[in-house]
């Protein structure tokens, strides 16, 4: 999947845990609850409206998530020196950390400079509408899924592109595949349920993966078949823009700056891919509607493909997807 990680589970703060109560206790936050240590915050209450407790340390002497919670707060803080910490997990949780970052602000773990967001996200759902599951009503691997992905885009890809084969083919089936489940995850609403379809997420049109990789292929194609560099191009030419097609996509393509910002305020990747599939929409309107090789304004609309060629694997990268030469 491209992601680098620390590997850092619950363990590794098992060690600072009983700091965690000290701290709770020298700030007179602690309270006992039928034996346990509790925090009473203020605006958390049961359904009986009664106050909510987060419990610190069980009537046992043991732990929970919340007491693991605010020793990693501590943790990211102090000794990471985080600016930002995001926790991205289903929206069950959403009451949990609310308490929890209250609490940290209360023990003084959270100043003011720091940032903590809380990144809930909907369910994945099998086309019945109920929770993607196997058969066997175990949950599903993610190596399975993508398994599955690559076959799927290995068999779409033949059937598109014979010429492809061998470890072109599968190295190409291997990236769109994994490109289509990631993308069709990114680009739903976060907070929102959406349907697994495979068929759907591969498809070649439509707000896809297959689809927005096809413009960055075509592109790559026409500087190919031209047989200029961009640098070259940079230097001796600027964009001359005439027709609609042509002005629809040059204003779109200055709105990236702002569509980066939105999305990293609102930690809404949905954001992103919707800019990037109308990016991808409006370069294949113009496609067909400008000839850019042979036309007297070949360089600059040259340069036009170069920008949305630039944007689109930008967007990829930010996505976490990997670009294709052929497909």
């Amino acid at each position: 999947l491209s992601v680098e990680i620390i590997p850092r589970g619950e363990s590794f703060y098992n060690p600072f845990l009983a700091s965690v109560v000290d701290d709770c206790k020298t700030a007179g936050l602690l309270q006992p609850s039928n034996g346990a240590a509790c925090l009473f915050l203020p605006g958390f209450v049961n359904r009986d409206g009664d106050p909510l407790p987060l419990m610190i340390q069980k009537s046992d002497g043991g732990y929970n998530y919340a007491t693991t919670d605010l020793a990693a707060i501590k943790h990211r803080v102090q000794d990471e020196h985080a600016d930002w910490i995001i926790y991205v997990t289903d929206a069950g949780q959403s009451q949990h950390f609310e308490m929890v970052f209250q609490a940290a602000k209360a023990i003084g773990y959270l100043p003011e400079s720091v940032k903590v967001s809380h990144v809930p996200f909907g369910l994945v759902l099998r086309p019945d509408g109920k929770k993607f599951k196997t058969r066997e009503g175990d949950t599903e691997k993610l190596i399975d899924l993508l398994t599955t992905a690559i076959d799927k885009a290995k068999v779409a890809l033949e059937s598109r592109n014979p010429a492809l084969s061998g470890a072109l083919l599968d190295n190409t089936a291997q990236s769109l595949g994994i490109n289509a489940v990631k993308y069709a995850d990114l680009s739903c609403h976060r907070v929102s349920n959406y349907v697994f379809n495979y068929d759907k997420m591969l498809q070649f049109e439509g707000n896809t993966a297959a689809f927005l990789s096809y413009a960055i292929v075509r592109i790559r194609s026409i500087y190919r078949k031209v047989g200029v560099d961009w640098s070259a191009l940079v230097e001796k030419n600027t964009i001359q823009l005439d027709a609609p097609a042509e002005c629809s996509l040059a204003l779109l393509l200055c709105q990236f700056e702002d569509v980066i910002d939105q999305t990293v305020r609102e930690l809404m990747p949905h954001v992103l891919t919707d800019y990037l599939f109308r990016l991808a929409e409006k370069f294949h309107r113009f496609f067909h509607d400008c000839r850019v090789e042979g036309s007297e304004y070949q360089n600059s609309r040259l340069l036009l493909c170069g920008l949305v060629e630039r944007v689109l694997c930008l967007g990829f990268s930010l996505l976490g997807l990997k670009t294709l030469e052929k497909m």
